[in-house]
């Protein structure tokens, strides 16, 4: 994929998510030497969250995928980060 049609398909994912009135805020927390990322959304209106927390999680993987990764996910119950009751 070119740099262009890299920065067409962002410009189309705005504008998207600019007519659904999606905003909020992405943070992201590393630690590059011991190989730690953690991604906090927090996504308005509230109930696009579930969906840009789980495409969030897709990309990712089909990301680490692409590098050969195998690829292990947890999702939590309701409770908080790392929550494995």
């Amino acid at each position: 994929m070119t740099n262009q049609n890299f920065q067409d398909q962002s410009e189309l994912f705005k504008k998207m998510s600019q007519q659904k009135g999606i905003s909020g805020v992405a943070y992201i927390d590393t630690d590059p030497a011991s190989g730690f990322l953690r991604l906090k959304l927090k996504v308005t209106p509230a109930e696009y969250q579930n969906m840009m927390t789980s495409n969030f999680v897709n990309a990712l993987t089909q990301f680490s995928q692409m590098f050969g990764l195998q690829v292990k996910t947890h999702q939590s119950n309701g409770g908080e980060v790392g929550d494995r009751k």
